[in-house]
């Protein structure tokens, strides 16, 4: 048995290095193609200022502005930056993997890691890739005490880049409030909160209230960038962002395979990250079963208004990862245990480990909706099936 346990996750791991390198090779290869300058559908990236302030335009604006300045390919700058983004993404990743005791094929599993390999071919990922970097650096400069100015620019570009970074990060950030920074009452904690990142919290509120686009600003976008390419034309604006409105999935109501898709996802993921948890980080283990139960709130709401699915609990995910890794050599300020023969604790002792393990083969995530197609999608071995 502790033979097995031991050859187990070098087994995994050795076949998580093999999925990866078939996806990195597969990424690459689409990514200087000329596939993709025609398949730039996916508009959160050309979103810009020129019709006035909407919200998610700041990257498309920077874009533009180079753009005009230089004369180069927007899609190339699109390019550039995905460049950009996959590398410091896999840089904190690496740097997680070579500092803490996570195993590798935890990390790279279709829960995680693995999710944006699997479907930046195709649908870009959206700005996922950077709403994960920057809350990242958003986590670092909270945990580690330093500038309350820096840490409120690093998070209002998040917020102005996609607004999902603060639904995200909200209840990881007051968690570590609560539980790592500072004294006083739970009052105070909160009060502390509250003041620390009020400028953030201010651009969020105006962000999601106040600055939706108009459905005329979509025109005047598209003759904006006319000039600089003949691929934007066809881009395919998010309504949801132009007009006020959610954009509600009516079959999440009308099926029932989505409904139940969606517990599944719920449980699946919830289930596979707090085992995780509990293996790699058991000093911090309730702070991260608590961030696990709180994100569950949002991914409803988000799963009920937006087409996504799977892209919300990867991001959820990735930020408990993130957490997880960073309070690794914190010390919670607050007492609090159940201790070892609380009737949680005892069933992830037994189960936490083969969880995990289980959950990394069997596992799967769609991107959009649910059907068991899609879930199955994000399969490792479907991956490797497929290559081979």
């Amino acid at each position: 048995m502790k033979i097995a346990s031991k050859l187990l996750p070098i087994i995994l791991n050795i076949f998580s290095l093999c999925i990866l390198f078939v996806l990195f090779y597969k990424n690459a290869t689409f990514l200087f193609s000329n596939a993709f300058d025609k398949f730039v559908y996916n508009s959160d990236y050309f979103i810009n200022y020129t019709s006035g302030f909407i919200k998610r335009g700041l990257d498309g604006q920077l874009i533009y502005a180079v753009t005009v300045l230089t004369g180069f390919s927007p899609i190339n700058i699109l390019r550039t930056l995905y460049i950009i983004f996959f590398v410091a993404l896999s840089g904190i990743v690496s740097n997680i993997l070579y500092k803490s005791k996570i195993s590798f094929f935890y990390l790279f599993s279709p829960f995680l890691f693995l999710f944006p390999f699997v479907y930046f071919p195709l649908y870009h990922i959206s700005k996922d890739m950077e709403v994960l970097v920057i809350s990242y650096l958003v986590l670092y400069l909270f945990i580690n005490g330093k500038s309350k100015l820096l840490l409120n620019i690093a998070f209002s570009i998040g917020i102005l880049a996609h607004e999902s970074i603060f639904i995200f990060l909200f209840f990881p950030l007051l968690l570590i409030q609560l539980f790592y920074q500072g004294k006083g009452s739970i009052i105070q904690k909160f009060l502390n909160f509250g003041i620390t990142f009020a400028p953030s919290i201010i651009v969020f509120l105006l962000i999601f209230l106040k600055f939706n686009g108009l459905s005329n600003n979509i025109q005047i976008i598209y003759d904006s960038w006319k000039p600089y390419s003949i691929y934007l034309q066809n881009v395919h604006f998010n309504s949801g962002l132009f007009d006020g409105r959610p954009r509600l999935i009516s079959n999440v109501v009308k099926e029932p395979y989505n409904l139940i898709g969606l517990g599944l996802l719920l449980g699946i993921n919830f289930l596979f990250v707090t085992a995780g948890g509990y293996v790699y980080a058991k000093k911090n283990f309730l702070v991260l079963l608590g961030m696990s139960l709180l994100q569950i709130l949002p991914i409803i709401v988000l799963c009920v208004v937006a087409s996504d699915f799977g892209r919300w609990f990867f991001l959820s995910n990735a930020i408990l990862l993130f957490s997880m890794f960073l309070l690794q050599e914190k010390v919670p300020s607050v007492n609090f245990s159940w201790g070892n023969s609380h009737f949680i604790m005892r069933t992830y002792e037994m189960l936490s480990f083969p969880m995990v393990c289980i959950l990394f083969v069997l596992g799967g995530m769609p991107y959009l909706g649910f059907n068991i197609y899609r879930y199955f999608y994000s399969n490792p071995f479907k991956i490797i099936l497929d290559w081979l």
